[in-house]
């Protein structure tokens, strides 16, 4: 062969095979692990005999909106109630949750506390609700949460039959935006809650056959209380303390498994703009960096080890093989200059939104053989946003990307501004630092 037909096969194969053939790879291994995954727990299914007491922790934040739902959702479920006790843990709430629940208190049948704490912070509350939870599970859900009626018999459920499982993660759903919500954020719910389904349903799943799930949800976790006693609980050190505690329990406990209990479902309300969803993705991916490097000796394992936590794979998939992305993105138009065809590069992205797009409805039609009617509800007057989800994939992607870099170049913080409100930021500090550099030569001068 020539060189130059050499050329173009490694330029190809390089920046477009390889991470199709990862993609492809991974999705493939993702429907046998969530088969072997549901075929196993049918194996173990049995009727729940026994009911332990379980702690819920529910951290207040100025949650007025959102609390009641929260509460009533526990007031229904299929668990006896006496079996289950409630910790409202307050950390400088200044509007008026503290009357909601006092109203609720009285009116719902829940063995219920409030708690005040000086610290602000989610890890605080949660902390100190840990230490005085009785429960022999417990569970924590934040106050925006909305419980399905059966999420917390089916958690008890699956940690009754597998007694070495000592968390895990229910599977988050997202709800319908308001019905007066303008289109764009209609589109971007839908999109979320797609995003989230193929997640739960398929991509935790198979992280739980391979006891490789990288991080518990914050929204939605249980936990052994004797197992989580034994770790140092949530940490204030990162931005993502769930997932800090998640490495914990791997680190202490080897040979038990962490994982996802999808049949339990917590629905949460939808982002409300993209600018919310950039602020949300740039703080978890700063926080996988954090964590990862505060736990250096867990990423010891090699990438090919398949069984047992590994998140060395996962910075692998999740970065290095994702890089190709960045270049379609910019380096394939340059090609025209380059004597390419443009009909060529336009063919390319077809066929690259083609191949995502099939990826995307496989793994939707596998969450939707297990999700709940809801999902089909969902998927019956919104089914035309499956064609948008390569887009928004691609977009997240981009989002995940700018987390890298601020792990690399900034503090952590909790919230992040959106690229429009650091551009108008940046400017204003220019515009400043121009004034001061103007005022200082003036001075001068005179």
């Amino acid at each position: 062969m020539s060189e130059q037909v050499w050329r173009f096969i490694i330029f190809w194969g390089v920046w477009l095979l390889v991470p199709l053939l990862v993609d492809l790879t991974t999705t493939l291994a993702n429907m046998a692990g969530v088969l072997a995954l549901r075929y196993r727990r049918r194996r173990l299914h049995r009727p729940l005999t026994y009911y332990p007491f379980i702690s819920i922790v529910i951290p207040v934040y100025n949650s007025e909106e959102t609390l009641e739902p929260c509460l009533r959702s526990l007031a229904a479920q299929d668990y006896p109630i006496d079996r289950m006790e409630i910790l409202c843990i307050s950390n400088g709430t200044t509007d008026n949750s503290f009357e909601v629940f006092a109203r609720l208190q009285a009116e719902l049948p829940l063995h219920m506390r409030w708690h005040t704490i000086l610290n602000k912070g989610k890890a605080w509350a949660l902390n100190a609700g840990i230490h005085i939870a009785r429960g022999q599970y417990i569970f924590n859900i934040d106050s925006d949460v909305v419980l399905a009626p059966d999420a917390v018999r089916k958690v008890v459920k699956v940690m009754e039959v597998e007694p070495d499982m000592v968390a895990a993660t229910g599977s988050i759903q997202v709800l319908p935006p308001p019905p007066d919500a303008p289109f764009s954020r209609r589109v971007l719910a839908e999109c979320e809650f797609f995003e989230y389904l193929t997640a739960f349903h398929v991509g935790r799943e198979h992280q739980t056959l391979l006891n490789n799930l990288y991080t518990l949800s914050g929204a939605f976790s249980i936990f052994r209380r004797e197992a989580l006693l034994e770790t140092f609980l949530y940490s204030q050190l990162t931005v993502t303390e769930d997932t800090d505690l998640t490495f914990q329990l791997y680190e202490r406990f080897h040979g038990k498994r962490v994982g996802a209990i999808s049949s339990a479902i917590a629905y949460v309300h939808s982002i409300e703009s993209l600018g919310a969803l950039y602020a949300q993705r740039v703080r978890w991916q700063r926080g996988q960096v954090e964590v990862s490097a505060r736990y250096r000796h867990l990423l010891n394992r090699p990438v090919w080890a398949l069984l047992g936590f590994n998140p060395r794979r996962v910075l692998l998939v999740d970065h290095t093989l994702s890089f190709p992305r960045a270049v379609w993105t910019f380096l394939l138009p340059v090609l025209v200059v380059f004597g390419y065809p443009l009909s060529l590069i336009v063919m390319t992205f077809v066929f690259l939104y083609g191949f995502y797009l099939s990826i995307d409805l496989l793994w939707v039609a596998i969450a939707l053989s297990t999700a709940p009617p809801f999902a089909w509800q969902r998927l019956r007057y919104a089914w035309w946003v499956l064609f948008l989800l390569p887009a928004y994939r691609m977009l997240v992607y981009w989002f995940r990307l700018s987390g890298f870099l601020h792990a690399m170049a900034e503090p952590g913080t909790w919230r992040v501004n959106d690229p429009v409100v650091q551009i108008r930021q940046g400017l204003a500090n220019l515009q400043q630092r121009a004034a001061h550099a103007y005022t200082a030569i003036m001075a001068l001068l005179e």
